[in-house]
């Protein structure tokens, strides 16, 4: 007679090994893309930011200051403003012509610092970080942010003071 063996089958056990390593692997992620880094802007006198509880690092910036009495671009006064809003040519032709032409000019500043390799491997500085007053008509700041677009800058950073 032929005697059979009976294996008996353990259920399988909880797998540490891969759970750790994938651990492991986020937590070198987190480590590494951590930026502790400080930016400080000059807050034009003229001007109360909007409030928010959010907050996040700021990055070297093109610093686009918006008060109710003019616009200013590196503390630099471009154009004068009439209790917040620009004149009607402006909005008509959809952009203000010489903040376009000062940007264009900071905008190629950069590109060629781009590509003479003076920039960080994750340094991007073409953004324009904009300090507008609270009560600011959004008819000023878009055409402010259609200008920064024209000129070649596709990111925005809006400043806020933290509650």
């Amino acid at each position: 007679m032929k005697m059979r063996f009976v294996r008996t089958e353990k259920p399988p056990g909880l797998m540490l090994t891969s759970l750790l390593d994938m651990f492991t692997i986020i937590l070198i992620f987190l480590i590494v893309s951590f930026e502790a880094e400080d930016y400080e802007f000059k807050l034009d006198p003229g001007l109360t930011l909007p409030q928010s509880s959010a907050s996040s690092v700021l990055k070297p910036a093109i610093n686009l200051a918006i008060t109710p009495d003019s616009l200013k671009i590196d503390s630099e006064e471009i154009v004068k403003l009439d209790r917040g809003k620009f004149q009607e040519q402006y909005h008509d032709q959809g952009e203000i012509p010489i903040v376009v032409e000062r940007l264009k000019v900071a905008h190629d500043r950069i590109r060629e610092r781009e590509a003479a390799g003076l920039l960080g491997d994750d340094e991007d500085p073409a953004i324009v970080l904009v300090q507008a007053d609270k009560g600011l008509d959004y008819k000023t700041l878009f055409l402010v942010l259609r200008s920064a677009s024209v000129a070649g800058f596709d990111k925005y950073r809006l400043a806020i003071m933290k509650k």
